[in-house]
């Protein structure tokens, strides 16, 4: 089978009707972001602020975290605000330092990204709300990587929250929006669900039977199916509501189990390369009480080309998390390095011991060469 990738969708939940019709997000624990707005993914719930809330002008600036994905900026380009970057150390904290280097009388809205499903530390989130205080700035709070994960005081902060709901189930599309109490944001339409992004999403499901049943096809169309579904995704940053399917899924799949074995796959992949020479683990062992869930397996190696060719030969389909977009700014050294040499192994809750099994032999073997 293959390990990685886009889902199958799960016919099991399409065909029931959820009891509820809402998602919980484990961050809030207080009950602030009781207003929630369900779409298409994550970017056009950030377009969504941007054109019914948060309206900026040619000369206000944007502040991004410089380790990011070209379709944050994207999502961001429907309004005619400049940007202008901060830097990511390489531990993946924000460095606060710089951040204050970049503000002006021009930033108007901070975006803060929690990588990897490890929010950023409380004494940079005590930095960044008391820079917003100070300079009045909108704060959206990016929590794609980090959907499933509680930490009081480190995550769950933002005027705005956004995520894709879609990187974490077996779901054509998928984003949310939570608007915290207090603050603007009107209810408008969305538009009309289905689109060329997710009738690619469906046929990728089709096709991933397929492979399962010929482990040896040549991999290589499926990764062209998926490169050119992300690119349908971000063609059109026009706010569309999530489709039925994705939302009977959502609020039927057991959000609970797919926590457990994400943590327990990752435990086993962490216990099982954490020694090996030449292989470097960007993330550590998971706490103990249950707070941090896992958006996938990241290391870094030196010839990531070679590496991530390897994977797939071997139906393994690693993610490059990102090739950052240099058309826009210059990166900082350690978001480069990032960038370069990264690859994320999916952990979630298709697989259990057998497939991790699987996945660490073949990393052992491939440094042993």
């Amino acid at each position: 089978m293959l390990i990685g990738g886009f889902y199958h969708i799960d016919p099991v939940l399409l065909a029931r009707e959820p009891e509820k019709k809402e998602f919980p997000l484990r961050c809030d624990g207080v009950g602030q972001y009781q207003r929630k707005i369900y779409t298409g993914n994550g970017r056009t719930a950030t377009s969504y602020i941007l054109l019914n809330a948060v309206h900026l002008t040619e000369e206000d600036v944007i502040l991004l975290p410089d380790y990011l994905c070209v379709s944050v900026i994207n999502s961001l380009e429907v309004c005619p605000a400049s940007f202008r970057f901060y830097r990511v150390k390489r531990d993946l904290t924000v460095d606060l330092e710089d951040l204050k280097s970049k503000i002006d009388e021009h930033v108007k809205v901070l975006y803060v990204i929690h990588y990897f499903g490890i929010p950023q530390p409380e004494a940079v989130v005590s930095g960044m709300l008391a820079i917003c205080r100070e300079h009045e700035l909108t704060l959206i709070e990016d929590l794609t990587q980090t959907l499933y994960t509680m930490e009081e005081g480190r995550i769950g902060f933002g005027d705005y929250l956004v995520a894709s709901t879609r990187k974490w189930m077996p779901v054509t599309d998928g984003g949310i929006l939570a608007v915290k109490d207090g603050i603007d944001c009107p209810m408008v339409p969305l538009g009309n669900a289905y689109d060329e992004a997710v009738y690619r999403q469906l046929l990728i499901s089709v096709m991933r039977d397929y492979y399962d049943a010929h482990p040896e096809a040549d991999i290589s169309y499926y990764l062209q199916l998926e490169r050119e579904a992300n690119k349908a995704r971000y063609l059109d940053f026009t706010p569309r509501e999530m489709t039925e399917l994705t939302s009977r899924i959502l609020f039927n799949l057991d959000h609970e189990e797919s926590i457990r074995r994400r943590r327990e796959n990752y435990g086993y992949l962490y216990e099982h390369l954490k020694e090996v020479e030449g292989l470097t683990l960007a993330g550590g062992p998971l706490d103990e009480e249950n707070k941090y869930v896992p958006f996938g397996f990241v290391v870094l190696v030196e010839n990531r080309s070679e590496f991530y060719d390897y994977l797939a030969k071997n139906q393994i389909i690693g993610e490059i998390q990102w090739v950052l977009p240099e058309e826009y700014y210059t990166p900082g050294e350690d978001a480069r390095y990032l960038s370069e040499h990264n690859v994320m192994l999916q952990c979630d809750q298709r697989y259990g011991e057998k497939e991790m099994a699987f996945v660490a032999d073949k990393i052992k073997e491939y440094f042993r060469r």
